[in-house]
């Protein structure tokens, strides 16, 4: 389109209304901006903001990062470089400021940052006038994705940014084909590509087409030479984008692939399943567009108006209709390569609808070329803008402003109330980071379909024998699943009936943490919608020594080996994490015993004990000291093999773990008794067992 210049006055009212959709959207963005709630898709933003949260406590800025939402190993879910988490992590120390504001800020910062892009890159389809490309920029302002989602503790504002410029640097670069356009491009299309490589793989079209564009020129006018380095920069723009992806990868892929769940996240995975990539049926299907007009309805404006714009415009105002067609094309492109990511997932449109926006803004600026006369031009601008306003009120605005700082009363419960370092298991929720961000835990999340699979709960629970496991979660469908209740309870101690119940959750503490939360809850007048139930009757521990199942040998009884045959705790089976290693080991406060067959050609005992740290350095009371024996027994007959008393609170030596070492060759038949009794009172004789191996 040979554009035509812009009266002075009819550019000032362009630069106009570019402040005023600025200004306007700064203040709408920028609504609760304080509020603790992750509005708009809670599941994907509080997944970055807890893999923030863990980067800043443990001081971790590895590109093998931890995002502890499936379980162990912790290095899982590795999606995206973490550049954006710690680009939050360094504002927020920097200004001392919470996660959730610092991210939000970063978003702002690059969505605005995007802009000058978009304002440069207008100029190179050829709308040269300054104040039409500034009001074309402004058009994507009240796009409502622009406002909800770029205040978002969410990736893609960054990955847009890096997007914009990339094709920005491509576009100079291959009309120059200057080495510095070159670095340019390699900078922002492999921050674009490690942060989020959905987003740039949207502007990849418009980026592949423009070099389509000029080679079929060179070949068309027989430019053999011309031709040949059209494709090396073409090919040069995106070698070092794509190559660190590859890499990012050909690392990651395997560490996804070996974990018991997280092999979902795996490459393959997500592109074929998660965003349907190059699945023609589900791209032309008229089901699938159906559902992606929805999600315009609910970012963007009703499809039947946005439809109506674009078609009236294209039929009407041919001058415009090819940069036009061009740039809508782009947001339609987007969908059909990519069907099922943007069909369930608004925020997705993020990558695309400002392509969208600036071909309404084209057609706009056609219509004032156009023989139409100006108080008609003038109004028609209202139609698109209000449109985004209405929805932007309707769908994103009560989210944004909702009186609540995000969570649950039953997530504030545990953030509270449970142990910092512990770790929570949840099922209901799949791999929704919702309760495990909100209750700053790591968490094992029971994907969908994986409650009730033996082997994977074995496997899963089994990789978190050396955590300490708080409580297990129970939510939506699942509440009243006592089967993994009853599986839990085995493997890390906790109570096999609801500690607390919310209305959406179930909680099962641990037993070492349930008397101490509880009491808590009431203190707080368990939140006012936390039912807390009485504690059950005391009862006594057993009266004589109790079978070991083997099915539970392992899981309850850690780190000994051979799995014992009997055991008999006075007090009931428990378990403790003491300093300085946090490894799980056995609470043995006396009496209690273990009765163990040595394996044949046994020459030693090897077992590690202690009492807890607090047990005798508490003011007032402190233990007294323990008494170890070590008993074979025989038949009938008993021969004492080893004693050792503990009187840490006297003597240093006995202070910390001890490694004990009883040179002892059993006779065939031989059954050895591991046992464990107070000196004089049993006050705070907090005995562990951290280790018993006969070999």
């Amino acid at each position: 389109m040979p554009e035509q210049p812009p009266a002075r006055r009819e550019g000032q009212i362009l630069v106009g209304i570019f402040c005023v959709l600025l200004l306007g959207h700064f203040w709408l963005v920028t609504r609760s901006w304080s509020s603790g709630f992750l509005a708009g898709h809670e599941f994907r933003q509080t997944q970055t903001g807890l893999i923030t949260h863990f980067i800043d406590r443990q001081n971790d800025f590895s590109l093998l990062y931890e995002a502890p939402i499936v379980g162990k190993p912790w290095v899982s879910v590795l999606l995206e470089v973490p550049i954006y988490q710690w680009s939050v992590v360094g504002l927020s120390r920097l200004l001392d400021l919470p996660h959730h504001v610092a991210a939000r800020a970063i978003s702002l910062g690059c969505f605005y940052l995007t802009l000058p892009a978009a304002f440069l890159l207008l100029g190179r389809m050829g709308l040269v006038s300054r104040t039409r490309r500034l009001f074309v920029v402004g058009l994507i302002l009240p796009c409502p994705l622009y406002i909800f989602y770029s205040r978002a503790f969410l990736i893609d504002a960054m990955a847009l940014m890096g997007s914009a410029w990339w094709l920005y640097a491509f576009v100079r670069m291959m009309e120059r084909r200057r080495w510095t356009w070159f670095l340019f491009a390699t900078f922002a299309g492999t921050l674009a590509a490690l942060v989020k490589s959905a987003v740039y793989a949207v502007w990849l079209i418009p980026g592949a087409a423009y070099g389509a564009w000029l080679l079929w020129s060179d070949l068309r006018t027989r430019q053999w030479g011309r031709s040949a380095d059209t494709v090396f920069w073409g090919l040069a723009g995106v070698l070092v984008p794509l190559g660190t992806l590859r890499w990012w990868i050909t690392v990651t892929d395997p560490i996804k692939e070996a974990h018991a769940s997280a092999w979902i996240f795996t490459s393959k995975n997500l592109v074929q399943g998660n965003w349907g990539f190059s699945d023609l049926a589900a791209g032309l299907a008229p089901k699938t567009w159906g559902i992606l007009s929805n999600r315009w309805a609910e970012g963007i404006m009703a499809p039947w108006l946005l439809l109506t714009l674009l078609v009236a415009g294209l039929v009407a105002l041919p001058r415009v209709r090819w940069p036009a067609l061009g740039l809508a094309g782009v947001f339609f492109v987007s969908q059909f390569l990519f069907p099922w990511a943007y069909a369930y997932q608004d925020y997705y449109f993020y990558s695309c609808a400002l392509f969208l926006c600036a071909a309404f803004g084209w057609m706009f600026l056609g219509a004032l070329d156009s023989r139409l006369p100006r108080w008609v031009c003038w109004p028609l601008l209202i139609v698109p803008v209000a449109a985004n306003l209405h929805t932007y009120f309707r769908s994103y605005y009560p989210q944004q402003v909702a009186p609540t700082d995000g969570g649950f009363s039953y997530t504030l419960a545990i953030r509270d109330y449970l142990p910092q370092d512990t770790v929570i298991i949840i099922s209901g929720a799949d791999w929704s980071a919702i309760i495990p961000y909100y209750a700053q835990r790591k968490a094992l999340m029971i994907r969908a379909g994986l409650e009730n699979d033996a082997a994977y709960l074995d496997r899963a629970f089994g990789e978190l024998m050396d955590e300490d496991v708080a409580a297990l979660v129970l939510v939506g469908a699942q509440r009243g699943n006592k089967a993994i209740a009853a599986r839990a309870a085995a493997a890390f101690n906790l109570e096999r009936e609801p500690t607390a119940i919310h209305p959406l959750a179930e909680i099962y503490c641990s037993l070492r943490y349930r008397d101490r939360f509880k009491e808590s809850l009431r203190k707080v007048n368990n939140y006012g919608d936390i039912i807390n139930p009485p504690l059950p009757p005391v009862t006594p521990g057993p009266q004589k020594p109790q079978a070991v199942l083997a099915a539970y040998a392992m899981s309850d009884y850690p780190k000994i080996s051979p799995a014992p045959l009997r055991a008999y705790f006075e007090q009931g089976l428990g378990y403790v994490w003491p300093e300085p290693e946090k490894e799980k080991a056995i609470f043995a406060h006396p009496a209690c015993d273990l009765w163990i067959k040595p394996p044949r050609g046994a020459t030693h005992i090897e077992w590690d004990a202690g009492l807890v740290e607090e047990a005798y350095t508490r003011e007032g009371a402190k233990t007294d000291g323990v008494e170890l024996t070590i008993t074979a027994i025989m038949g009938g007959a008993e021969r004492e093999i080893f004693r050792r008393e503990l009187d840490p609170a006297n003597q240093p030596g006995d202070r910390g773990k001890l490694k004990l070492v009883i040179p002892h060759e059993p006779v065939p038949g031989e059954i050895l008794r591991f046992s464990a009794r107070p000196r004089q009172g049993s006050a705070f004789d907090w005995l562990y067992w951290a280790r018993i191996e006969v070999k």
